[in-house]
């Protein structure tokens, strides 16, 4: 069965990307794994304030936000859909997921939250595009 990788952080951008996921599923018969990626958060300074279960506690909460949204979404389609939190760098962690879960295609936004986390880290669906396993659909 064909699996889609829809990479969610909670973003219009993200909703939209999985919108057209669910509709390409539909037609298609493929299940969705939905991702969300969280900083890692593992630096001195972090360390030395906030302890590791803390960490972990806020890293889940920020993805149960973004899975909530997004599963909000898919109640009206009848899609088998799967949720997956992993923590790293976005692009890399995507085309790990894409790999490791041999998915069919990977479709994602061409935005997440935050400009400036965006001009300082560059931009998500551009590192995607250079080493994914799969086939990758950004929507605009």
């Amino acid at each position: 069965m064909p699996r889609l990788l829809v990479p969610v952080d909670g973003s219009e951008h993200s909703i939209k990307a999985l919108h057209f996921a669910l509709n390409q599923a539909v037609e298609t018969g493929s299940d969705i794994i939905l991702l969300n990626v969280q900083p890692s958060y593992n630096t001195p300074n972090v360390k030395r304030f906030v302890r590791q279960d803390q960490i972990q506690a806020y890293q889940h909460e920020e993805s149960k936000i973004a899975f909530d949204k997004a599963l909000a979404e898919t109640e009206n389609f009848s899609v088998p859909v799967k949720t997956k939190l992993r923590i790293g760098e976005p692009g890399i962690e995507i085309c790990t997921e894409a790999s490791e879960s041999q998915v069919s295609q990977i479709i994602m936004g061409y935005r997440g939250l935050g400009a400036i986390k965006r001009t300082v880290l560059g931009s998500v669906s551009y590192k995607v595009l250079h080493e994914p396993p799969c086939p990758v659909t950004i929507v605009p």
